[in-house]
């Protein structure tokens, strides 16, 4: 069977991801409250180790019985009746999803699968592919020296990202980071050829163009070619959904711009049926 882990059943993915399950007489639950997850674990003669959960309304499973989708691990959390915040309720959120991480790390079919410490994030995930592909970076507190770095790759725009409050902005001129303030801000910055964007849907072994604004050809092998080199590059890591944002210089050569492993409905809601189709045969393969 297949199960959904997501924050709520308010969730637009998987919320879209019930409805086609249900609709094609998948057998699923969904699930957003670890604590109704019973689960618990064997250790053979062989030494191998071996998982058993109960899902509510559908008994006692096997580990391998089951293809789990986990929708935005960060978001899930214990739910309360005191609705307890404060210290006590972030380190009952961080138990609570470390039990999460170590139930997906032995389950054999999970979509995305956890890496050796959590939840792989989209800095690490780049590490995996091939070097020419992301855009070069610069992580700084100081934007005289992120000026320098920019003068020396003469790239025509910067995307910057504010570490501590998440704000992304493009930055065409110099001016437009502000004073040079060394304590300003905490940025992470991509010197970029442009902000014209191709966004990748890839599941499995399958990919959607979701967005095109630079009009490329998806269809010409050599672009093909990248993104199965980059879907090729994750999957040894357990990562079989994700979405990468490219960039195109004047050439329309590409480079990855992210790797979203959450990507939110709306960007594939065009392509929905597509996506899921290939989300279930992800999750049913290995299934006993």
């Amino acid at each position: 069977m297949i199960l959904l882990l997501g924050a709520g059943a308010d969730d637009p993915a998987v919320a879209a991801f019930d409805g086609y399950l249900t609709r094609h007489a998948v057998r699923h639950a969904v699930c957003s409250d670890l604590g109704r997850l019973a689960f618990g674990l064997h250790v053979d003669g062989a030494g191998r180790t071996r998982a058993r959960l109960t899902v509510p309304g559908h008994g006692t499973l096997r580990g391998d019985e089951v293809g789990v989708f986990v929708r935005n691990p960060w978001t899930l959390a214990p739910t309360g009746e005191d609705g307890a915040t404060g210290a006590d309720a972030r380190f009952a959120a961080d138990e609570y999803r470390a039990a999460l991480w170590a139930l997906c790390a032995l389950l054999p079919t999970v979509v995305n699968r956890p890496g050796p410490r959590a939840w792989h994030d989209d800095r690490e995930l780049l590490r995996h592919l091939d070097r020419s592909l992301p855009l070069p970076e610069c992580w700084t507190s100081d934007t005289r020296r992120l000026l320098d770095r920019w003068a020396l790759c003469a790239s025509p725009e910067l995307h910057v990202e504010e570490l501590l409050t998440h704000e992304r902005r493009v930055v065409r001129e110099p001016a437009g980071l502000g004073s040079g303030d060394t304590d300003a801000a905490h940025l992470r910055a991509l010197f970029a050829p442009s902000s014209a964007y191709v966004i990748e849907l890839c599941v499995g072994r399958r990919s959607f163009t979701v967005l095109n604004e630079p009009g490329i050809d998806v269809a010409a092998e050599s672009y093909r070619e990248v993104v199965r080199g980059i879907t090729d590059a994750l999957r040894p890591r357990g990562v079989r959904f994700f979405a990468v944002a490219l960039v195109a210089d004047d050439e329309h050569r590409v480079s990855v711009s992210r790797i979203v492993s959450a990507p939110p409905y709306s960007w594939y809601r065009k392509v929905a049926d597509g996506v899921h189709e290939e989300l279930r045969v992800e999750l049913e393969d290995g299934v006993r």
